[in-house]
């Protein structure tokens, strides 16, 4: 049977009293239930979602006048661009004046 001590334990009840006391605290506190009922107005919206293959879906996400492709796989991290406005245009001004000279 492995050594039993007694300070290890010790130690993991005090935490756990502190998280406790940390929750009692949070929850009595008027700041704290004043701001939980107000309802939160984010200006994020999802516009569109494809599945591109089984594991994989791309989604377009709208921010505050800017739109953003998500693409995320089941097990590789999220990749996020930033999709041109709807007043920007796709070519980019010095490639206008380059073409212009041609």
């Amino acid at each position: 049977m492995p050594d039993f001590d007694v300070t290890k334990i010790l130690v993991v009840v005090v935490f756990l009293a502190v998280l406790v006391g940390i929750q009692i605290a949070l929850k009595s506190s008027k700041f704290f239930k004043s701001n939980l009922g107000k309802p939160v107005y984010w200006p994020l919206k999802v516009a569109n979602t494809l599945a591109l293959s089984k594991f994989v879906s791309a989604t377009v996400v709208e921010c505050a006048d800017q739109s953003f492709l998500v693409v995320a796989g089941r097990n590789g991290s999220p990749t996020i661009m930033e999709l041109p406005s709807k007043n920007q245009s796709l070519i980019p001004s010095e490639l206008k004046v380059e073409l212009e000279g041609l």
